[in-house]
């Protein structure tokens, strides 16, 4: 027979229940209790509370369906995000059942009128001896009681965020199983506050104790926003071991030190172990706000936690990384794009050609870690405000964020409005458009001089429309992407302007659609309010800075990449005169610039690498898969022919119509994409190239695909569905099924 359990304990009593109904940092608190250590007073809405609420609005159905749409293992970090942002937004939308939502609001009427509250989480496997989770699900502070429920919402959501999903894989822990206990307790701030460890989770050593402090509430540390002041005690004599007793005597007295010393020393004894310690306030005010073991001491040195909370940068941080890259980083980038540009053609003389083939070396390996250390994190702004956006506004689209960071004017919005303005003069004028297509026809080479005196002579128009071309050469496409430059095949580009004005579509943004942008941002203002206007506005400020940067730094170092080819490819063309190199390589890899300086350098033999580029799937035989299953990209369903695009020689192929494959799109070909009835690439994620440009040309796109240049082929007939995230290969069988329907 089974017990009732109760929805909400007080915890002062959680020590009475399993960890299973309220959680380790529940019982651990009461535990303190107990002992008579003074903790916030508050109560736990227990995991049978979130097991109700989970199956009043059908919630573990939908998340199964997350999280088992493809192999959780085989999901790359953005696929992860974006399967969380999906939980949370049902989280979010989903209502608690009356009875539950009454008993928390009446245990919270038990405190006097305008108490404030922090929510935290309790999940069953949190602060145990095996896992900790210390950071991975959300905390809320100050929080009122008419902001109570929604909290309690998102704190349950966050048992399913990308920081708590990736950390339950990485300790094996069952995620299906999961449950999410929250502690509700009063806001007791203290005018000190700090972390503690019984021992040293670095070093493993027992016989100290490291203790953080900060002047004010202690989520100034925790979220990095404040720098601590850090104590180092050997733990028998309390004698302070690091050197920086100037700051310590700032915060605390001699007296207050060994206060503190003496009551990490009482806490490890309750629970046998080493323990970390959160705390507010000092000596008779001292306050416990969450105790745990520590996990992993002295077997693993690795801090996963910290692995994971890097992930989803701070608020403070997100900002000034935000300011670094605006203010100081893109534009010093465009500088040094522009520098190389302007220094004209390659000098005769040999030392001035080394020196500037080293500068460009130098430039694009400090720009290589500029891009992993700066560009990537500041990716995640977009992130943090679609997040903050769906928090206050509730969308039912989970996504409906990204329509304000569209028509932002990215530089491969600019190429692309260029590449659309040929196309247009070739519609316009029918003569030029037959020419352009004879010239293509023919057997010429790859140059546009030839192109150039074949139209201009003979064609009205034709000396504008080569003239426009070459500047977009020069201008758009002197990008360095699959080993080559993209300048470097004119032949490509110029079939890909004749497709586009063979095509019917409109690309360009419509006026419905900026219309859309504004309605919704007058509309997300007005949720906020004028108590959250500034906030509202700066994130939003920060997800369209994010939303552009994060394309155009591609394109910028893609420019930059391309100086630096330019350089190396005249290299090789002097060192195969000097007969110190035997064969071109038919690519050339940035990163071998030093020894190619080298060997021009000291006139010695260069022997190119093998190169890195994987080799074209062959033709499969035998059985095919019928359906491929990816993450939902752009919406809508479309059939059409397969044409997988594994390197820019498959450019000049594409047709119009076609449905292109990809392992991974990039701003230097999104150009292409214009061409494209629907997308399929390998690489997954909701905010990833191929899927903000699907989203604003309206076609509809699956990513996530495992292994898509290989499965499918070129000339595969595909049915998309970029609703349920589904690929079918061959030929759609609605018809059929059709007719089995009529027979009932």
């Amino acid at each position: 027979m089974e017990t009732c359990q109760p929805f909400i304990v007080f915890l002062t009593d959680a020590l009475d229940y399993p960890a299973e109904l309220l959680g380790n940092k529940a019982r651990n608190l009461s535990l303190c209790i107990k002992e008579e250590f003074h903790v916030p007073p508050g109560f736990c809405i227990s995991a049978e509370g979130y097991l109700t609420f989970a199956r009043h609005n059908d919630l573990q159905q939908r998340i199964d369906l997350e999280l088992y749409r493809k192999d959780f293992s085989a999901m790359r970090w953005e696929e992860i995000w974006d399967v969380a942002l999906r939980i949370r937004s049902f989280f979010l939308r989903s209502i608690l059942p009356a009875a539950l939502e009454k008993e928390i609001m009446s245990y919270a009427s038990k405190w006097p009128s305008g108490t404030k509250f922090a929510v935290r989480s309790s999940a069953s496997a949190e602060d145990s001896a095996s896992a900790s989770f210390a950071g991975i699900h959300e905390s809320y502070l100050d929080i009122s009681p008419d902001q109570l429920i929604e909290k309690v919402k998102l704190v349950w959501a966050s048992l399913w965020s990308e920081r708590s999903l990736l950390y339950r894989e990485e300790k094996k822990l069952d995620s299906r199983h999961s449950t999410m206990p929250v502690l509700v307790q009063v806001m007791e701030p203290g005018k000190i506050s700090g972390l503690a460890f019984s021992a040293e989770p670095s070093t493993g050593r027992e016989d100290r104790i490291i203790v953080e402090l900060i002047s004010g509430s202690l989520d100034l540390l925790v979220d990095n926003i404040e720098e601590p002041e850090r104590i180092i005690f050997e733990k028998d004599s309390g004698k302070i071991l690091n050197t920086d007793s100037k700051r310590t005597i700032s915060l605390l007295s001699v007296n207050a030190l060994k206060n503190l010393r003496m009551k990490i020393l009482a806490l490890e004894k309750i629970f046998g172990q080493p323990i970390d310690i959160e705390w507010t306030g000092v000596e008779e005010d001292f306050t416990v706000l969450q105790v745990r073991p520590i996990t992993g001491l002295a077997s693993d040195t690795d801090d996963e936690r910290a692995w994971y909370l890097t992930l989803t940068p701070g608020k403070k941080s997100l900002l000034a990384l935000t300011e670094k890259v605006e203010k100081h980083l893109i534009p010093k980038l465009i500088k040094e794009v522009e520098s190389f540009g302007k220094e004209g053609p390659f000098p005769e003389d040999s030392e001035l050609f080394l020196e500037r083939l080293k500068q460009r070396g130098i430039s694009y390996n400090r720009w290589k870690k500029t891009y992993w250390d700066d560009f990537i994190p500041f990716a995640h702004g977009i992130r943090t405000f679609g997040t903050y956006y769906n928090d206050l506004v509730k969308p039912d689209d989970p996504y409906e964020f990204t329509l304000l960071l569209r028509s932002e004017d990215l530089l491969a919005s600019q190429r692309n409005r260029k590449l659309e303005a040929l196309a247009q003069m070739l519609v316009k004028n029918r003569a030029l458009k037959k020419k352009v297509a004879d010239f293509l026809a023919g057997e010429n080479d790859n140059s546009t001089v030839q192109f150039m005196e074949y139209l201009k002579a003979e064609t009205d128009g034709g000396t504008n429309f080569v003239a426009d071309f070459e500047k977009m050469l020069t201008e758009q496409m002197n990008v360095y992407y699959d080993n080559v430059s993209l300048a470097d095949d004119p032949r490509s580009l110029l079939k890909t302007v004749l497709t586009l004005a063979d095509s019917t579509s409109e690309r360009n943004e419509k006026p419905e659609n900026l219309t859309i942008k504004h309605k919704l941002e007058n509309a997300y203002l007005e949720k906020a309010g004028p108590e959250k206007h500034d906030e509202a506005l700066n994130w939003l400020r920060i997800g369209r800075l994010s939303w552009k940067l994060r394309d155009d730094d591609n394109i910028l170092l893609g420019k930059l990449e391309n100086h630096l080819y330019l350089y190396l490819k005249e290299t090789m063309a002097r060192l195969q005169k000097a007969g110190l190199v035997e064969d071109l390589p038919g690519q050339i890899e940035l990163d071998e610039w030093p020894a190619v300086l080298e060997s021009l350098q000291e006139q010695k033999k260069y022997n190119p690498p093998v190169s890195k580029t994987t080799t074209r799937t062959k033709k499969r035989v035998g059985l095919k898969p019928r359906q491929l299953v990816g993450q939902p990209s752009s919406s809508g369903i479309v059939t059409g022919k397969a044409r997988v695009i594994r390197s820019l020689a498959d450019f000049k192929d594409v047709a119009n119509g076609e449905i292109l494959i990809f392992d991974a799109v990039q701003p230097q070909m999104t150009f292409i994409i214009s061409l494209a009835a629907g997308i399929i690439e390998r690489r997954g994620g909701m905010l990833v190239h191929s899927s903000i440009i699907a989203r604003e040309l309206k076609i509809p796109a699956v990513n996530g695909v495992s292994q898509a240049t290989e499965l499918i082929e070129t000339g595969d007939l595909l049915t998309l569905d970029g609703d349920l995230g589904l690929v079918v290969i061959g030929e759609p069988e609605f018809n059929l099924e059709h007719a089995d329907l009529q027979r009932f």
